[in-house]
């Protein structure tokens, strides 16, 4: 039988390569996407558009998903990353942050209850942030480790049915915006030293699905960035 996963933040950079992915290995992808997906159409593609910073919306989602299971993995990927500085209206922007990081996870995986497959799993993508915050950051430092450490509940409750695990991405992949003398600064503050690319959380991804006594864990992947030091906060971009 056809493999079924749920991606949320799926039409785009990371989400779209977890996309593709699983199509290419044959898997029914459901992928939802924000305001656009990137992906091109596919026989076993089908897409649910939500604005996750949006408890209604939410909702909205959730009613639909049944409909499309039983899933054998799910990926929380959406997220949201705007610095403090940047926010206009401070109650929004921490609810904005923590409706993309909490509770549309809490809300899908609800909603999920009687959808899983035998032997699913599920994998949220934290940040290393989520264990030495950036100061310039908060809001988005504090709706990832409230993320994380709602997964590893989940490996609690759901233990015999799901398997819940936690991917801390560290340096991935750069954005178009940050300039040479950004990417420099970040990558010297790695063992590895070098830009991973989305393919490091594809590895990651594929190992976890794949490895039955792994559950309630949290996988750093950052070119081993959370160990090299305590990074600068301060410098721009």
């Amino acid at each position: 039988m056809t493999k079924r996963i749920l991606i949320t933040g799926g039409g785009r950079r990371l989400g779209k390569t977890l996309s593709e992915h699983f199509l290419n290995e044959g898997w029914q992808v459901v992928a939802h996407y924000n305001t656009r997906s990137e992906l091109e159409e596919h026989p076993n593609l089908s897409l649910v558009q939500a604005n996750l910073s949006d408890p209604d919306s939410i909702r909205n989602l959730c009613e639909q998903l049944p409909g499309l299971g039983p899933f054998d993995l799910v990926i929380h990927n959406a997220s949201c990353f705007v610095p403090d500085s940047a926010a206009q209206d401070l109650a929004q922007h921490i609810s904005q942050h923590q409706n993309v990081h909490v509770t549309a996870p809490v809300m899908i995986t609800e909603a999920l209850a009687d959808s899983w497959s035998d032997a699913a799993s599920m994998i949220s993508i934290s940040d290393i942030y989520a264990d030495i915050p950036n100061q310039r950051f908060s809001v988005y430092c504090a709706a990832k480790a409230g993320l994380q450490n709602w997964s590893l509940s989940m490996a609690q409750r759901l233990a015999g049915k799901v398997r819940v695990n936690v991917i801390q991405p560290g340096p991935i992949k750069f954005l178009p915006e940050h300039d040479q003398a950004y990417r420099e600064r970040v990558l010297s503050q790695s063992l590895i030293g070098e830009e991973l690319g989305y393919g490091a959380i594809v590895e990651a991804c594929s190992y976890l699905i794949k490895a039955p006594a792994v559950t309630g864990s949290v996988m750093r992947v950052d070119g081993g960035r959370f160990v090299a030091n305590r990074y600068d906060q301060t410098f721009s971009s």
